[in-house]
C-alpha cells in the first residue's frame, strides 16, 4: 500500500553522485519505490563523465529533479546544492551506492513528526554488505535525546542514508561543511545534536555496499587517512569549547589521530598524539589497546624493510 500524504509533509531526498551511474540506478529504484508517495527526490550530479544524465532520463517519474556541476565540488557540495533546491519541509539522504528498504520514510516521517519540537532528527538502523550480498557489519545504535557528548569522539549513529531531518534544523547549522573531505556526515550528526535532541527507529531500514569496486570517501588508502586526520583536528577546533567538558572524549581523539598517524608511517607524530591522550585521560584503555597495535605495525614495517 502507497501512503499519501499532505505537501506539507513532502520529503526533499538528495543523492550527490559522481561516476556511479550503474550503481545509482538501485539507489534511485528505492526511492522511487517508497510506501510514502509524497517525495522529490533530487540527484545532483558532480561533474559526473559517465552516462548518469541519460540513465536518470530513463526514469519516468516527475518526482525526480536532476542538477549538474560542472566541476567536481565533493559530496558536501553536492548535498548543499540539493538542500539550496529542495522544497520539503522534512528532508532525507541517500548515497549512491546504497538503497533504502521501501517503508523507511512510511515509518520515519510520521515519527518525526509525533515528537516534541526539541527534536530535530531520526535515524534508523543500518546493514553493510559486500559485492557478493554478504552481511558484513551491522550498525544498531540505541542513543536518543542529547546524543551530542556521544558524538563528539566517534560516529556513534551511522551515517547520512540513516537520517530524517527537518528543514528548519539543517537551516540553523547551515547544511554541511564543504571544507571536510571526510568525516562530513559525522560533523553535519554532530552540530544537530548540539542543538537538537535526536531520536530513532529500532529497524533496519538502509543497506549499505561496500567492496564494489568503485571510490568511496570513507577508503584507508593514504589519501583517505590524512583526510581522515584533518577532519580529527578540525572536530578538535570547531568544538574545542564543549570539549573542554569531555577529557574522555578528548583523549579518544587523540588516540585516533596517533593511531592513523601510525597507519601511514608518521611515527613521531604517532607518539606526540599518544602522549597528549594520555596526558588528557590517562585512565582510557583505548590508548592502550591502540599503542600495542601501533607497536605491532611499527615492528612489522621494521622487519618488512630491514630484514
Amino acid at each position: 500500500m502507497v501512503i499519501s500524504i499532505s505537501k506539507s509533509s513532502l520529503v526533499s531526498v538528495i543523492i550527490p553522485t559522481n561516476n556511479r551511474c550503474l550503481l545509482l540506478k538501485r539507489a534511485l529504484q528505492s526511492v522511487l519505490d517508497q510506501t510514502y508517495s509524497e517525495i522529490e527526490c533530487i540527484v545532483v550530479d558532480d561533474a559526473s563523465k559517465d552516462n548518469t544524465r541519460e540513465m536518470i532520463a530513463s526514469f519516468k517519474d516527475d518526482r525526480l529533479r536532476y542538477f549538474r556541476h560542472e566541476k567536481n565540488m565533493g559530496a558536501s557540495a553536492a548535498r548543499n546544492t540539493g538542500i539550496r533546491h529542495s522544497k520539503g519541509e522534512l528532508v532525507a539522504f541517500l548515497d549512491d551506492d546504497d538503497e533504502w528498504i521501501s517503508s523507511k520514510l512510511e515509518k520515519q516521517v510520521p515519527f518525526l513528526q509525533s515528537l516534541p519540537e526539541k527534536f530535530g532528527m531520526v535515524y534508523c538502523w543500518m546493514n553493510t554488505y559486500n559485492d557478493k550480498g554478504q552481511l558484513i557489519s551491522e550498525v544498531h545504535p540505541e542513543l536518543k535525546g542529547n546524543i551530542f557528548p556521544y558524538m563528539l569522539d566517534s560516529q556513534n549513529i551511522g551515517g547520512c542514508p540513516t537520517l530524517l531531518v527537518k528543514r528548519e534544523v539543517i537551516e540553523k547549522v547551515k547544511g554541511f561543511d564543504e571544507s571536510l573531505p571526510r568525516g562530513n556526515d559525522g560533523d553535519f550528526i554532530r552540530r544537530i545534536s548540539q542543538k537538537y535532541e535526536v531520536s530513532y527507529i529500532p529497524e533496519v531500514l538502509v543497506r549499505i555496499y561496500s567492496g564494489h569496486g568503485y571510490g568511496q570517501i570513507s577508503n584507508n588508502d593514504i589519501n583517505g587517512i590524512v583526510n581522515a586526520i584533518r577532519s580529527q583536528k578540525v572536530k578538535l577546533k570547531k568544538f574545542k569549547k564543549e570539549l573542554d567538558q569531555y577529557p574522555y572524549q578528548v583523549s579518544n581523539i587523540y588516540t585516533t589521530i596517533a593511531f592513523d598517524y601510525g597507519v601511514i608511517m608518521k611515527w613521531k607524530e604517532s607518539i606526540v598524539y599518544y602522549i597528549k591522550a594520555i596526558y588528557q585521560f590517562p585512565v582510557n584503555p583505548n590508548i592502550y589497546r591502540k599503542i600495542m597495535a601501533s607497536i605491532r605495525a611499527f615492528i612489522l614495517f621494521v622487519i618488512r624493510r630491514y630484514l
